[in-house]
Order: C-alpha cells, then sequence, then structure tokens
C-alpha cells in the first residue's frame, strides 16, 4: 500500500487533494444554494428562515458526520502510512460499526427534541412550522451521511481525492436533478428539497460501500476481539474531533437567536449569506479535510520536516485562496441580491458581507489548518479547545456587542473581530506542536 504524501512537492499534494475534494463539496453547496434559490421563487419570506432555522439544527449533525470523518482520515491514514494492509483493513471494519453505533441514537435523540431545539432558536408561526416539517425528513438520514463521509475519509487517507470527488459530486448531482422535479412539479415545496437531501444521502451511501467494499476491498469483517482496541484507537481522534465540529453549530445557533431578535428578514439574510460563503469558501472547507492525511502518513513514516512545510504551504494556499474568492464576492455583489429577492436587513447582509466582511474567511481558514493538524498530530483535544473557545467566548459576546452597536451587521463585524484572534492562537499552537514533535531537532526545525 503505497503511501503517496511521503514524498514530492507539498504544495502540488495540497492542491491536487484541496481541488478535487472542492469539486465534490461545490455540487453539495451549490444544491443547497440553489435550494434556497428554489424556495425563494415561491415568493414566501419565511420559507428562507425555515432553512435558516432548521439549517442551525441540521448543522449539528452534519459537523458530528464531518468530526467522524476526520477521525476516519486521521486514524486510517496512519495506518497506510505504517504499511500494513491487514490491520487496515480490520481497522476499517470495526470503524464502521463505531459510526453506526455513535450516529444512530444521537439521530434520535435529535429528532425528539427537534420541536424544543428549534423553539429556543427563536422560530415562530409559519417559519417554525415550515422548518420542522423539513428537518423531521432530513434528520433520519443522518447516519447515512455519517457513513458516505466516512468513506470519502478512507478515500482521502489513501490518497484518492478523486474517488472522494465523485463520491459527493454523486450526491449534487441526484439533489439538483431532484429539488426542481419535487419542489414544483410535484408541488411539494420545502419536504421536497428535504426529500432531494434524503435520496442524495442514499446515493453517496451506496458509492461509498461500493468504494470500501467491491472496489478496494479495504473492509474485513470486524473482528469482536479487537473492536475495543480499534474503536480506542479511532475514539481518540474522532470524538475530540466531533466535539471540536459540534463547537461550530453552537455558536452558528447563537448567532441564529440573535438574528432572529431583528426578525425574520434578518435570519433569512444569515441564510443565504451562510449558503454562499460555504460556496465561495468551498476550497477552506476542503482544504482542512485533505491536510490531514498529508499529516498523517508524513507522522507515520517520522517525516517531521513534511509536516512542517505542510503548515507552511497551507498558510499560503489560504491567503491566495480568499484572496480570489473575496475580490469575486464583491463584484457579485448586487447579482446576488437580485437573485435571492433580497430586501431590508437580508439585503443589507447581503451587501456587507461581500464589501469586505468576507475576509473571515481567511481567519476561518487559517483555523481549519490548525484543527487539522492538531487531529492528526495527536492532540485532537486541542482542536476541541480551540473550536468551542471560537463558538463561545470569540462569538458570542463579540456577536452579541456588534448587534447591540450595529444591528444585523454588527453581528457579522463582531465574529469578524473574535474570528481574527482565535486564528492567531491556534495557528501559532499549531506551529509550536511540530516543532516539539520527536525528531523534529534532527529535521532542523
Amino acid at each position: 500500500m503505497q503511501s503517496k504524501f511521503t514524498q514530492g512537492s507539498i504544495l502540488r499534494h495540497i492542491c491536487n487533494m484541496t481541488f478535487a475534494s472542492m469539486a465534490g463539496l461545490l455540487s453539495l453547496f451549490l444544491v443547497d444554494l440553489v435550494d434556497m434559490y428554489w424556495l425563494s421563487l415561491l415568493g414566501e419570506i419565511e420559507l428562507a428562515a425555515a432553512i435558516g432555522y432548521a439549517g442551525s439544527i441540521l448543522f449539528f449533525t452534519l459537523s458530528l458526520s464531518i468530526g467522524l470523518s476526520i477521525g476516519v482520515g486521521a486514524t486510517v491514514s496512519q495506518s497506510v502510512g505504517g504499511g500494513d494492509r491487514n490491520a487496515t483493513r480490520r481497522l476499517v471494519g470495526n470503524i464502521a460499526v463505531a459510526i453506526v453505533l455513535i450516529s444512530i441514537p444521537v439521530m434520535l435523540l435529535v429528532v425528539l427534541l427537534l420541536p424544543v431545539l428549534l423553539g429556543y432558536l427563536g422560530a415562530e408561526g409559519r417559519a417554525h412550522e415550515l422548518a420542522l416539517s423539513y428537518a423531521v425528513i432530513v434528520l433520519p438520514s443522518m447516519p447515512l451521511m455519517a457513513g458516505a463521509m466516512a468513506a470519502s475519509g478512507v478515500m482521502r487517507a489513501l490518497g484518492n481525492a478523486k474517488e472522494a470527488m465523485y463520491l459527493t459530486l454523486l450526491g449534487g448531482a441526484v439533489n439538483a436533478a431532484l429539488d426542481p422535479l419535487l419542489i414544483f412539479t410535484f408541488g411539494l415545496g420545502i419536504e421536497g428539497a428535504a426529500w432531494a437531501t434524503v435520496l442524495c444521502r442514499v446515493a453517496m451511501l451506496a458509492y461509498g460501500i461500493y468504494l470500501l467494499v467491491f472496489k478496494h476491498r479495504l473492509i474485513a469483517r470486524p473482528k469482536r476481539e479487537l473492536f475495543a482496541r480499534d474503536f480506542r484507537r479511532f475514539a481518540e481522534v474522532a470524538l475530540p474531533a466531533a466535539l471540536t465540529n459540534l463547537s461550530t453549530p453552537v455558536g452558528v445557533a447563537y448567532v441564529t437567536a440573535v438574528m432572529a431578535g431583528f426578525g425574520d428578514s434578518a435570519v433569512a439574510g444569515n441564510a443565504i449569506v451562510g449558503k454562499v460563503q460555504a460556496l465561495a469558501f468551498a476550497g477552506l472547507f476542503a482544504l482542512s479535510g485533505s491536510v490531514g492525511p498529508i499529516v498523517g502518513q508524513n507522522l507515520g513514516a517520522g517525516q517531521i520536516s513534511r509536516i512542517m512545510e505542510t503548515l507552511k504551504q497551507s498558510v499560503v494556499f489560504v491567503l491566495s485562496y480568499c484572496l480570489v474568492a473575496c475580490l469575486l464576492l464583491f463584484a457579485l455583489t448586487e447579482f446576488l441580491v437580485a437573485a435571492f429577492n433580497a430586501s431590508g436587513e437580508a439585503a443589507e447582509l447581503i451587501r456587507w458581507f461581500c464589501w469586505g466582511l468576507s475576509t473571515a474567511f481567511v481567519f476561518n481558514g487559517l483555523t481549519f489548518c490548525s484543527n487539522a493538524f492538531f487531529n492528526n498530530l495527536k492532540v485532537a483535544h486541542w482542536a476541541t479547545v480551540i473550536n468551542f473557545a471560537k463558538a463561545t467566548i470569540f462569538t458570542m459576546p463579540f456577536a452579541y456587542i456588534g448587534a447591540q452597536l450595529a444591528g444585523p451587521v454588527g453581528i457579522f463585524i463582531g465574529m469578524w473581530i473574535g474570528s481574527a484572534i482565535i486564528a492567531v492562537i491556534g495557528l501559532y499552537l499549531a506551529w509550536f506542536k511540530v516543532r516539539s514533535l520527536p525528531g523534529a531537532e534532527r529535521a532542523g526545525l
């Protein structure tokens, strides 16, 4: 089993992995944006607000799935770096069982608490009703998404970025084809968008199973006597990574609740910005999943100097990508306002984001990178602390004070400041951790 990332250009590996993963993520994020566009054509502001409320809760389950896939990528990539194929096959089989055991109880708990959670977010009346009807359809498919993302994590750990990309491209294609059909042709409205998402996840999981079981034959029958050991190895990264990712929905939910105080238009604007930023900065989300396997394989092979080079080149990538993305958003400002029929607070939020507040993603990108390093350098709890600090200490008071001083736009400004502070802290800790690795001194670090 070849360890692709232990040789060759680090920057080339980062770009190849990131842009391949980005293509798949773009398909999913674009579908989310098109979802919002189709629903905006129905002319009901409560629909966009409902997506904002439901999205805050669904983001929680998606973040858990992402955290588990990070654990998969880190654990499997280190096994790949060690070169033992049989151990890797056994590990993947046991991890698959672990993901089922984790995801199903979480899904059931969130479904039971759904009406209460929507109420805490500030959803009322028609917006609450629509958000509930959307989320109650999508939530039961959460274990399917967790399994699909785990399969994608295995492909990235192997260095097969294209196959991970094809998995997400398939999901995006299924969702894009079904959205207008179910929303308009069958007249299902927001429930049609929900069912399209469920079928997208079914398709992704089916392809993921094909890759693991039939093409690569990289999943062995789980062994009870070895499950505890492999689960512990997986959990050491996956559970802190899951907690790290679950901290983000905490901040998102708080911001949504503060926005709700300014009415459905502000919540709708925040939801639209959320979809736009996911699409515009898909490369940074992809980078966080691409850096991990590079770090993991080189850690397994003991090549410390290449880990430091990965950190440096990741920072270069973040700065370069954000320059291009922010300029494009600035140029497309009025197009986006018109495309979503935005007015009032919603239009103002879109404009301010595109006019310069999108630069917050420079800091978000750096935080994504530092978290990826922590998760793959066996200090995943550092990422948990950093992300919870970002979601609470560096989001809540900043967003609250911003709201008091400048309304909905002030919330964005406060979040920009908090993101900048925590990004600097995280980047320094990542640099410090690499320099403290065994063998770093011999590598000249």
